[in-house]
């Protein structure tokens, strides 16, 4: 069974299938067998346990499912903690933590005498302290047999969470329990069933709108961290990394179905002046200004970007005859011509030279193909700047 992609919406939907569980089930152990078949749409689960630890510090295992090893669960329920010292699972008990070993670090605990494993070795190890409030009920379990990287960070994150709904819920449901079997007994408690039970689905109801705020806070997070990692944080531009992403793409689809593709790749003459004269701030507003013009002289799809101070990148992937290609340079040129205003006082002018190259090879399709614009900028700037140049080996 392949690891599930969860997104947040589809995180939700499982916590509250863990509530519903309360409503429908009759029994611990059918209610661990509904978060089973719950967690096994969350991510790889086929094998999940859980051990719970009683006030008399003996343990019982009301659920086990494990496809490797047939342990008799019924045997070891009442047992005491203590009888399984050294037993990774006494060991996770006894750290009351989120546990994650893959078979390298479980071989090496084995061997140095910290813990023994009953039954198979698996690849990859995770135990979950189930605690609500202040009382440690025990704990649950999730391992694989198939590769140590089975659970990701993020379904570690994930679990964790749930760890704490199903807690809540595990408690709830044993008060739940207790209460219906008062209630069975005197029909005077079921005004206090009532009311233990609205008082738990109200805490519930709230740890799902916490945890719903929290989702979407690392959303916008997460947005803005993968913008940041592609863009240029002056201009807004793509940076060197989005524009190598970029190369690569089009490298794959032109080995693919060959078409040409051609890359300009721009610096601005008379730049340090600006810096020197009015300052780094100027300068900014300069940059700024020319990815401006740069983003309206192109089409939508092309790509531009800014690899550092004055230097500037732009990819077509689109068909260009040599007309049309010299026209874009042309009109490039003639826009960064005009003047840029610093202030409501002060103008510059920076031009801007042009090296041009391109190809059909999909191998040339990064530095290759870089190192042939710059070589063909050189020459634009040698022949006196404000021009463009082609490439020609």
């Amino acid at each position: 069974m392949p690891q599930v992609s969860l997104n947040e919406t589809g995180v939700l939907e499982r916590m509250t299938d863990i509530v519903a569980c309360l409503n429908s089930s009759d029994s611990i152990h059918r209610f661990l067998l509904d978060i089973h078949c719950i967690l096994q749409k969350v991510t790889y689960a086929d094998n999940f346990y859980v051990v719970l630890l009683g006030e008399d510090k003996r343990l019982t295992f009301p659920y086990f499912h494990d496809v490797k090893d047939d342990f008799d669960a019924d045997e070891l329920n009442g047992i005491a903690l203590a009888d399984l010292s050294s037993t990774l699972t006494y060991y996770a008990l006894a750290q009351q933590n989120v546990c994650n070993f893959n078979q390298s670090q479980l071989l090496e605990l084995t061997q140095a005498g910290t813990i023994k494993v009953l039954g198979s070795l698996p690849k990859q190890w995770l135990c979950f302290p189930l605690k609500n409030r202040d009382s440690f009920l025990g704990a649950f379990i999730i391992q694989s047999y198939r590769r140590e990287d089975e659970y990701s960070g993020v379904i570690v994150d994930i679990l964790f969470t749930i760890s704490h709904i199903i807690a809540s819920a595990l408690d709830a449901f044993n008060n739940q329990q207790a209460l219906f079997d008062a209630n069975q007994r005197l029909a005077e408690y079921q005004n206090e069933l009532e009311d233990e039970v609205d008082k738990r689905t109200q805490e519930l109801q709230k740890s799902l709108l916490n945890l719903q705020h929290e989702i979407e806070q690392r959303k916008q997070l997460q947005a803005l961290l993968e913008f940041d990692s592609t863009h240029d944080n002056l201009t807004g531009l793509a940076n060197r990394k989005s524009l190598f992403n970029e190369l690569a793409r089009i490298s794959a689809r032109i080995e693919r179905q060959p078409s040409y593709v051609y890359l300009l790749y721009l610096d601005l003459d008379g730049f340090k002046p600006v810096n020197d004269t009015y300052g780094h701030h100027a300068g900014d507003l300069v940059l700024v200004e020319v990815s401006k013009r740069l983003i309206k002289a192109m089409r939508r799809y092309d790509l531009v970007a800014r690899i550092g101070g004055d230097e500037f990148v732009v990819v077509i992937d689109q068909p260009l005859d040599e007309n049309e290609l010299c026209q874009i340079a042309g009109r490039i040129i003639d826009d960064m011509q005009q003047p840029i205003y610093i202030n409501e006082k002060q103008t510059v002018h920076c031009g801007i030279s042009i090296g041009i190259a391109f190809t059909t090879l999909a191998t040339e399709v990064g530095e290759v193909l870089i190192s042939h614009a710059d070589s063909a900028l050189y020459e634009a700037k040698n022949n006196g700047k404000g021009c463009f140049k082609v490439f020609h080996p």
